[in-house]
C-alpha cells in the first residue's frame, strides 16, 4: 500500500515554508520513526518522520524548496514488519588508532635532545642577560 507523506498543518499565520533537509532518497528503505526531511518555517524547524516502515517511491521535492502545508511531497511504500530486513544496529564506536597525520611519536633520544636543547637556549639567554645587566 502506498502511503502520502504530506507537509504538516502549519499556524494560520504560515502560508508557506522551505524544504531545510532531506534526509531520504527514492529506493531507500526506511523505518517508522525515522527523519524525513525537515521543514523550515520563519520562527521553527520541524522534523518529519516516517509513520510506518516502506521504502521511498517518489520524492518531488529538494533542499531549499518552498511548499504548502498539506502539500505531498513524497510516496511511500509500506512494508508489513515480516518484509522488514532487522534494522541495523548502532555500532560501538572502534578504539581508535593513530591514525590521524597530527599524531607524533617521538623516539626517546630525540625527546632528551629537545629538552637538552632547552636548557641550552635558557642558560645563554640568561648569559647574556647578565652580560647586558653589567
Amino acid at each position: 500500500m502506498n502511503i502520502d507523506v504530506k507537509v504538516p498543518t502549519l499556524p494560520d499565520s504560515i502560508h508557506t515554508a522551505d524544504i531545510a533537509k532531506l534526509y531520504v532518497s527514492e529506493g531507500q528503505l526506511v523505518y517508522a520513526g525515522d527523519v524525513l526531511f525537515d521543514v523550515e518555517t520563519e520562527k521553527v524547524v520541524l522534523e518529519i518522520m516516517a509513520d510506518c516502515s516502506g521504502i521511498i517511491e517518489n520524492i518531488t521535492i529538494a533542499n531549499g524548496d518552498h511548499v504548502n502545508p498539506e502539500q505531498v511531497v513524497m510516496t511511500l511504500q509500506q512494508l508489513a514488519d515480516s518484509e522488514l530486513p532487522a534494522r541495523p544496529t548502532a555500532q560501538q564506536p572502534q578504539p581508535r588508532v593513530n591514525d590521524s597525520e597530527n599524531d607524533v611519536i617521538v623516539s626517546p633520544w630525540l625527546s632528551k635532545l629537545n629538552k637538552s636543547l632547552i636548557i641550552a637556549l635558557a642558560v645563554g639567554a640568561l648569559a647574556i642577560l647578565f652580560v647586558l645587566g653589567k
